[in-house]
């Protein structure tokens, strides 16, 4: 006979949330994907906050109440698992309890992480500006790791269901979309003829595991990395004196008497006081005396001072104005500890190739240096 054991709604909860954090980890390969991610972000969280109050609301399945049990029991549990004998549960048991409030405080700690670092980091989002570079720098570190950790979780759960269904034999993946189970004499006279130890269900138990802890690691280490497409992308936004952030505007005079001589860097590479040096230094502009009209030189100063680095919302910007605290105004970017830290496994020839021609010339490298993108998975080093 079977037995209602998963409602409605706790099953809608778990397949979404599959669904949802499928999309998340695949979205969040690329730039281009960030907005769609964060919003998935959102909508965990949101999962997460129903789940704890069904926990309330629920059956008596998916109730705390009924599934989180003291350690004694935990341990008594485990140690069955172990000789392959474990008592049998209609909903979850002692162990599975406690992984089950473990695996929502892992989603939302993701999750709130990624807002801090979409916030803070990224200066997007309606939490823009509440939180500081810094607190989004360290919440995607956080964020990494957590979303790493998730992998292996799910891993494991994967694994905890592979053995139900290959040792115990209960299909519990199907009853979570079933909502239904079987009750106890209808198990015990099902199962009472199968032993545990059979070799085929063994191996076939150890080939799927096996199957799962790769399919892990091949999430976590061959993720495709999406390239940023540099033809509909605009420039960064750089924040005002009122504090209102809006897209850069690139200036005619800098491109005609900068741009058009050389490879101007993007002016969001350096700080408001390296911009003053280079500006105040023209006469010795890095080995050549350079003339401007005043005009047109406190035009080009203006406009380097609202596109600085302090002003930017790049992430290039944000670690740069990082690496130089405390330190004088440097008016070559090569001289940047962050410049520095980002280039220094790479071999001296690389900057000498024809291709590249000097370490000040980005666009080799990075084809969005224009728009001041420079984005890790965009990096094309040429032959």
């Amino acid at each position: 006979m079977k037995v209602h054991v998963w409602d409605i709604p706790t099953r809608l909860f778990h397949w979404l949330l599959v669904t949802v954090f499928a999309g998340a980890f695949l979205s969040s390969h690329g730039d281009r994907f960030l907005e769609f991610h964060t919003s998935l972000g959102y909508i965990a969280l949101g999962f997460v906050v129903f789940r704890v109050l069904w926990g309330f609301a629920g059956n008596r399945f998916a109730r705390f109440s009924g599934f989180l049990k003291g350690w004694q029991s935990v341990r008594g549990y485990v140690a069955s698992a172990a000789r392959l004998h474990p008592p049998r549960f209609l909903g979850h048991n002692p162990a599975v309890g406690w992984v089950v409030l473990f695996m929502l405080a892992m989603v939302a700690s993701i999750a709130i992480s990624g807002i801090v670092t979409y916030g803070g980091e990224e200066n997007r989002g309606v939490w823009a500006g509440v939180f500081s570079f810094d607190a989004g720098y360290n919440a995607r570190v956080a964020h990494t790791l957590l979303a790493d950790l998730a992998i292996a979780v799910v891993v494991v759960h994967v694994c905890a269901a592979l053995f139900h269904d290959f040792l115990l034999r209960e299909n519990i993946i199907l009853s979570m979309f079933t909502g239904t189970k079987e009750d106890e004499d209808t198990y015990a006279e099902r199962v009472s003829h199968m032993g545990p130890h059979e070799v085929r269900s063994v191996l076939r138990l150890i080939v799927l595991v096996v199957v799962a802890v790769m399919g892990g690691l091949a999430l976590l280490y061959l993720r495709p990395a999406g390239r940023t497409d540099f033809i509909h992308m605009p420039q960064p936004n750089v924040v005002d004196d009122k504090g209102f952030a809006s897209v850069m505007k690139v200036n005619a005079a800098w491109m005609e008497e900068c741009a058009g001589c050389h490879n101007a860097f993007h002016p969001t590479l350096l700080p408001a006081g390296s911009w003053k040096k280079v500006m105040m230094g023209l006469n010795d502009h890095f080995g050549e005396a350079v003339t401007l009209d005043a005009a047109v030189s406190e035009e080009i100063g203006r406009f380097l001072l609202s596109a600085s680095a302090e002003r930017s919302t790049t992430e290039a910007s944000r670690k740069l104005m990082r690496s130089l605290r405390d330190l004088p105004a440097i008016d070559r970017i090569t001289d940047v500890p962050y410049w520095k830290a980002k280039h220094e496994d790479i071999d001296a020839e690389v900057f000498k190739r024809k291709s590249v021609i000097s370490r000040s010339n980005c666009i080799a490298c990075h084809p969005g240096a224009e728009l001041g993108s420079f984005e890790d998975h965009d990096i094309m080093i040429p032959e």
